[in-house]
């Protein structure tokens, strides 16, 4: 893994935590710690990984909430100026 890899890793880890956190406003998402995100080297796909304290219904809730909120969050990265998000 290259050094700008793993601090474009970095950075979208720190985004995404703060555009769930400050922007989403969706009840059924619950404490959610974003642990860590991974890319391709090419930069085309992320995969986020994410904590979710709760008992099996409220944290298949709150993965259920994140997947629809995904559109927002990618949208909001915008703002990174990447070539590709």
């Amino acid at each position: 893994m290259s050094e700008r890899t793993r601090r474009v890793d970095h950075l979208l880890q720190e985004e995404i935590s703060a555009v769930i956190q400050r922007e989403v406003h969706d009840p059924r998402v619950g404490f959610v710690t974003i642990t860590s995100v991974e890319t391709t080297p090419d930069l085309r796909h992320a995969t986020v990984y994410a904590s979710v304290i709760g008992n099996e219904a409220e944290r298949k809730a709150t993965l259920q909430a994140l997947g629809r909120a995904m559109p927002f969050v990618r949208h909001n990265l915008g703002k990174l100026h990447l070539r590709r998000v």
